[in-house]
């Protein structure tokens, strides 16, 4: 990228009648929310509404929201950002009053050499250089205030399970490193790794008993592994090394065929008892809502905003 210039990065996805839409409609939402959000450390994945930052920020601000999570943005991923751009980073967050939740980096979403995965997946890093990327996202965490880095377990192949000694050696080293430095690692559940589900999730935290070492639950990924997440694979974890999670919703079809993500409230997660198991539990990190959802007929940043809309009465239910 040439020089940085902050112009050619407030331009919101959409337009600004989209935007100004949004804004108008959001407002509504911000006092009957409050009661929620005292309640749950909710945010969301920023590139989940524009890959312009501060169009990102401002949108879920005219919802109450108060942490993001940073994966992509300004069409790179936030490793790859520049001084400059890391700078307007830090100033948008404190011009908007956003924590940071969790600083998603691509560290161990690659092929662990030797093995086949199952899908056609490209790296986005080779595994050679995984440390170095590593160092990277700790750089940013530390500039953005945040202590968790997201993490995954390799791309999957037929039998994962005789791959978790190797991968939990791997894991066990990042652990390492990112202890040293004061930061902690949260492993998600995606469906193209090793561990999808929270079966596989718990017997990973099992095998890295590192004490920065937890998880980010994602209580849609399962299913395309075939595991109903809530109560299954809610059951197989450690609820005290759950530290950060995903929100989602997800449609199949019958034995967990045809797995596809739903507006939140249109799908068969069982949200209302997640998140009312989550409270009897104590649960008290951080939240991001990941719709995901794709479809000719709505816009990506329509169905985040109808997504949001009917999680926050999903947990004022779970409330009750």
């Amino acid at each position: 990228m040439g020089q940085f210039k902050r112009r050619e990065f407030v331009k919101i996805l959409g337009g600004v009648c989209g935007s100004s839409l949004l804004a108008r409609r959001g407002v509504a939402l911000v006092e009957p929310a409050s009661k929620v959000l005292r309640h749950f450390k909710l945010g969301s994945i920023s590139d989940e509404w524009s890959q312009d930052f501060e169009a990102a920020l401002k949108g879920m601000k005219s919802h109450g929201l108060q942490w993001v999570e940073i994966r992509t943005l300004w069409n790179i991923y936030n490793t790859e950002t520049t001084p400059e751009q890391l700078r307007l980073l830090k100033e948008l967050l404190a011009m908007y009053e956003f924590n940071v939740s969790v600083l998603d980096t691509a560290v161990f979403k690659c092929t662990l050499p030797g093995s086949k995965p199952v899908s056609s997946e490209k790296d986005p890093y080779p595994y050679s250089g995984q440390m170095d990327l590593l160092k990277r996202a700790m750089e940013r965490a530390h500039a953005l205030s945040t202590d968790k880095l997201r993490v995954f377990a390799f791309w999957r192949v037929a039998r994962p399970e005789e791959l978790f000694p190797r991968i939990a050696e791997e894991l066990s080293k990042a652990a390492e490193i990112a202890h040293a430095a004061g930061l902690r690692l949260v492993l998600e559940n995606e469906s193209l790794c090793n561990v999808a589900t929270g079966a596989e999730q718990g017997r990973m935290l099992n095998l890295v008993p590192a004490p920065n070492f937890g998880m980010n639950w994602d209580i849609g990924n399962g299913y395309w592994q075939g595991e109903t997440s809530f109560p299954d694979g809610y059951a197989a974890l450690s609820k005290k090394r759950i530290w950060h999670m995903h929100l989602k919703d997800v449609r199949c079809g019958p034995d967990y065929t045809n797995c596809n993500t739903a507006i939140v409230g249109t799908g068969q997660v069982k949200l209302v008892e997640q998140l009312r198991a989550l409270v009897r539990d104590g649960y008290d990190g951080t939240m991001s809502l990941e719709p995901e959802y794709e479809d000719k007929t709505t816009s990506h940043l329509a169905a985040t905003q109808r997504s949001l809309e009917a999680l926050l009465k999903t947990m004022a239910a779970a409330l009750t």
